[in-house]
């Protein structure tokens, strides 16, 4: 079963595909946040299939929510929390229960704070990570390593590219990102290319006009060799995540929203 996170969030962690000397990454703090308000709730199921067909097998269910804005240290920051399971019939083959959550500067729209909480078969593991932006670099319980002023987490990069004015995005551009992956201890440097804009049918959102992004994902132990990973946002000012696919080694995983509350409505 493939945590929820690194799929509802642009998979970037799988990712390591540029040189960041060779392009520039996306600068966050320019925009404002007219995307996502306090309190939003987002839910989906995530299912497995045969590729290019819909998933017929339910897995899973998982949420993203957005439960504030807290003073944290010395910022204001959203405090964002995923959370994946698996189905009762999943769970008897191997049950899985993760948590995330990130505290993004509410300026910057960079991460400050990043926690995993994962439960998966047998495998269980508790991390927090700290991002120092003034000395540049990230701490946990092990060791620091060094960031740049971009450096992301995995959720906090998914809320921040939200925020990309809708006027802005451009058909077959690409846009940078880098994030920090905390289970590997390592930095991962990524990009997603807006390719066309579709209609697409949505459980209980109906019909709604999407803009498809290609996200790059190099094959590994998971994903198959196909880069053919996509992720279809609501084209809108809230660019919410309403279907992903993505090819693994054997058929390919689709995560599709079924509810949404507490949309901004500026």
């Amino acid at each position: 079963m493939i945590r929820f996170l690194v799929i509802i969030s642009f998979l970037f962690i799988k990712t390591n595909c540029f040189s960041q000397k060779k392009h520039d990454l996306y600068d966050f703090s320019k925009n404002i946040n007219n995307s996502f308000d306090l309190n939003e709730e987002l839910y989906y199921k995530f299912s497995y299939g045969r590729s290019n067909q819909k998933g017929f097998l339910t897995g899973g269910y998982g949420s993203l929510k957005v439960m504030g804005v807290i003073k944290k240290d010395s910022l204001i920051a959203y405090k964002i929390e995923a959370k994946g399971r698996t189905t009762k019939l999943f769970s008897l083959f191997y049950s899985v229960e993760d948590f995330f959550a990130s505290y993004i500067d509410t300026s910057s729209l960079v991460t400050h704070q990043f926690i995993r909480s994962v439960k998966e078969g047998k495998y269980e593991k508790n991390q927090s990570a700290y991002f120092d932006r003034r000395k540049k670099t990230v701490q946990t319980e092990e060791n620091i390593i060094g960031i740049t002023s971009y450096t992301q987490d995995a959720l906090s990069a998914l809320y921040a590219c939200r925020t990309i004015p809708n006027d802005s995005i451009i058909i077959n551009d690409t846009i940078f990102i880098q994030i920090y992956n905390l289970e590997k201890n390592k930095i991962f440097n990524t990009y997603f290319v807006p390719i066309k804009k579709e209609k697409i049918k949505t459980k209980n959102l109906k019909t709604v006009n999407t803009i498809k992004c290609h996200i790059h994902v190099e094959k590994n132990r998971i994903f198959s060799e196909k880069d053919e990973t996509y992720v279809w946002v609501t084209d809108d000012e809230h660019h919410i995540p309403v279907k992903i696919e993505t090819p693994i080694q054997v058929g390919s995983i689709y995560i599709e929203i079924i509810d949404a509350k507490n949309i901004n409505s500026k």
